[in-house]
């Protein structure tokens, strides 16, 4: 299954970018007689589900077109969700303005800190918090989570 996945990531990732949207992820689940593929996908504000339906259908037709799966499958593409960890700096940068918690290490010490998104770096992603603002390096970074302000 890892080698269909790659297979599947790399004409998807080509076939989803010419649309201006990013490819995040592709995950196999269930069995190799019947998988289901699930393709995560994003654009800059959120991705409307009639394009994410677009893609299902261009994708579908890319897996029939080149005969990939011999077997009934199913495909499912969606967008990644506000849970979905941040990871690289084009999450983050995608991000900007939003509410993160941020766990990470500094000076050998485990911190977590909630703020806002100011901007994000190629090394680093700052963060307002309490009128202040906070050099990350990614490299430093545990974990982060989009948070949900409450007003």
């Amino acid at each position: 299954m890892e080698r269909l996945k790659e297979e599947l990531a790399a004409k998807f990732k080509q076939s989803i970018e010419n649309k201006n949207t990013e490819f995040v992820d592709l995950e196999i689940k269930g069995s190799s007689r019947n998988p289901v593929i699930r393709v995560f996908v994003d654009e800059a504000g959120g991705i409307a589900i009639e394009k994410c339906a677009a893609i299902s259908r261009e994708l579908n037709h890319l897996i029939e077109a080149e005969d990939i799966i011999k077997t009934p499958y199913r495909i499912d593409v969606s967008s990644p969700g506000l849970d979905r960890p941040l990871k690289t700096a084009r999450d983050f940068a995608r991000n900007v303005g939003r509410l993160v918690k941020i766990a990470y290490r500094y000076d050998e010490e485990d911190r977590e800190i909630s703020g806002e998104i100011s901007h994000a770096e190629s090394e680093q992603v700052v963060i307002e918090y309490d009128h202040s603002l906070f050099e990350i390096p990614y490299d430093q970074i545990d974990s982060a989570l989009i948070q949900i302000k409450w007003k």
